[in-house]
């Protein structure tokens, strides 16, 4: 009879036994240190996902903050600039009202002084026309 060969037994033991060796001590090491790493990549996406959010979030907030503050800018800016208008038309209508007035009164004077000056060339006329009447017929003239 054929005795049997033993060494693919031998072999296969050594297999199996090389198998859990390297599986106990290199592959479940290794694919634990994967999982983790995986694991700690997506924890880190995850929490990278919520600050971007946040800092979205933020960044929309602070830009519509800052665009508030430009509306109420330029509304107080606008009220500021009415009401300097409206004082700059106060005192132009003052101006106006203040020269009309000094025109009236200068126009007033300038008819009193008119009217004075001509009572004056009235009085003087009727004393000129004797003197040149008298200057012209070279003797006295009665008035």
């Amino acid at each position: 009879m054929i005795t049997p060969n033993y060494s693919l037994l031998l072999i296969m033991i050594c297999f199996w036994v090389a198998y859990w060796v390297i599986n106990h001590f290199l592959i479940k090491p290794v694919t634990e240190v994967v999982n983790e790493r995986t694991r700690r990549l997506d924890h880190a996406e995850a929490e990278w996902s919520q600050r971007h959010q946040e800092y979205l979030d933020a960044t929309s907030r602070l830009e519509e903050e800052s665009d508030r503050a430009a509306r109420d800018a330029a509304k107080h800016r606008a009220e500021l600039r009415q009401k300097a208008l409206d004082a700059r038309q106060e005192r132009l209508e003052k101006a106006r009202a203040d020269a009309a007035r000094r025109l009236e009164e200068a126009l007033r004077e300038l008819d009193r002084t008119s009217a004075a000056a001509r009572d004056e060339l009235k009085q003087k006329a009727s004393e000129l026309a004797k003197i040149l009447a008298s200057r012209l017929l070279e003797r006295e003239v009665a008035s």
